[in-house]
């Protein structure tokens, strides 16, 4: 039997991993669990876009990927180089004699990309989209919510987490005999390997992931041998189920020694959409269609919860305003209550591997006098950073019999 309390899907979900070099997107329809990946050629795994975009002279047509790279020596057709970069900039591009900024060129190429993924899912309803990206910012973040509003995507239905995050969504939704003990990825693009580690503490509720990340420059003269010390450290300590080889570096025509070394009592996958896929897993959680007894606390994760103790049909209980774990950068609480007694406010702080809260009281003596239960306040909390949050509490006053009277508290509060 399915958890009722669990959001029922219409529409497909996206994941979508972007970088200055390529682009990939996958998609899960309302009827699926797994993920589907783009492919430029029907039938193979041939997921990689270039993030690359051309416009032909004159009229508004636009090319992407690997066509805008075949047509970039025609007459007629402008390639533009570097637009992500310019987009996350805030540069601006001539192109075509036309002026353009960044981030329009930027929303062209996602169009293009989520017209595909949508043609090939052939559901026109989108449930959530996940973008996946090297490195999570609050512009970056501003930018790609911008994004999404010209596909029609409302901010509420757009996450974006960074590479480690979308890893960590996709190793935990596989089978449970790929993910029993730790689980390593490897990303090499060029010399640079890139390593993650996952490992689950089981005996807590949720159940506390840990992801730890190095990187590593591999001896383009020895690759194998290197790459092999590379395995060797990274699978010092506690066992290993399963190591993920991602990017386009890894090959056969030179990986020899290091290739057994993985493959020694341990699950080997390959492949490049990794990141994508686990995107997908991501929009599932954040759109809370899926159970998900894990919480990850990285460097974009709340590590506070923000809570009210409220009356609620006379049993006193926490309302979370914040959550621990959420991203600070899309996290927001807002509620509205009904102030009975002394004209204070009490918010509680509590830390997500801790039983322990702590008190900190507003003092809300600039209210107007007023009887009991006659004062009805909005709380809006909104974090300013993974560690401190703001909170506003406005007096509204009681319907028709007491207006009210614009006053407005605010208070920051947080952990160290």
């Amino acid at each position: 039997m399915e958890n009722e309390s669990l959001k029922q899907r219409e529409g497909a979900v996206y994941g979508i991993d972007i970088s200055d070099e390529r682009a990939l997107i996958s998609y899960i329809n309302p009827k699926d669990r797994r993920p589907v990946t783009v492919s430029k050629i029907f039938g193979e795994e041939n997921y990689v876009f270039p993030m690359a975009i051309a416009k032909k002279s004159g009229i508004g047509q636009w090319f992407i990927g690997d066509e805008a790279i075949e047509r970039k020596n025609d007459s007629d057709v402008t390639l533009v180089p570097d637009f992500y970069q310019k987009a996350l900039k805030n540069e601006n591009i001539i192109i075509d004699a036309q002026l353009f900024s960044g981030e329009e060129v930027l929303g062209i190429y996602l169009k293009r990309l989520f017209a595909m993924a949508q043609n090939l899912s052939g559901v026109r309803t989108t449930d959530f989209v996940c973008f996946s990206v090297s490195e999570v910012n609050k512009d970056l973040v501003d930018m790609i919510d911008r994004c999404a509003a010209g596909l029609g995507i409302p901010v509420s239905k757009v996450g974006v987490i960074s590479k480690k995050e979308a890893f960590y969504y996709y190793c935990l939704s596989q089978p449970e005999e790929i993910r029993k003990h730790d689980v390593i990825a490897f990303e090499n693009n060029g010399p640079v390997v890139y390593a993650i580690r996952l490992n689950v503490n089981y005996t807590l509720t949720p159940r506390v992931v840990s992801l730890d990340e190095k990187y590593f420059t591999l001896d383009e003269k020895n690759k194998d041998s290197s790459f092999d010390d590379i395995l060797q450290e990274m699978l010092k300590g506690s066992l290993v189920s399963t190591i993920y080889l991602t990017g386009p570096g890894f090959s056969r025509d030179w990986m020899n020694e290091s290739l057994q070394r993985a493959m020694m009592g341990h699950k080997v996958f390959a492949g490049q959409n990794l990141y994508t896929n686990g995107a997908c897993y991501a929009a599932l959680v954040r759109m809370e269609a899926v159970e998900w007894p894990f919480l990850y606390i990285g460097d974009n994760e709340l590590k506070l919860n923000v809570s009210l103790m409220v009356s609620d049909l006379n049993q006193m209980k926490f309302y979370t305003l914040i959550n621990a774990g959420k991203s600070w950068y899309e996290e927001r609480g807002e509620c509205e209550v009904i102030l009975d007694g002394d004209p204070s406010m009490s918010l509680y702080i509590q830390k997500p591997d801790s039983r322990k809260a702590v008190e900190n009281v507003l003092n809300l003596s600039d209210l107007p006098e007023r009887e009991s239960r006659l004062t009805r306040l909005r709380i809006t909390a909104v974090p300013l950073s993974d560690r401190k949050v703001s909170v506003r509490i406005f007096d509204l006053g009681f319907g028709e019999i007491e207006k009210g009277s614009g006053k407005t508290f605010t208070t920051t509060i947080g952990i160290d």
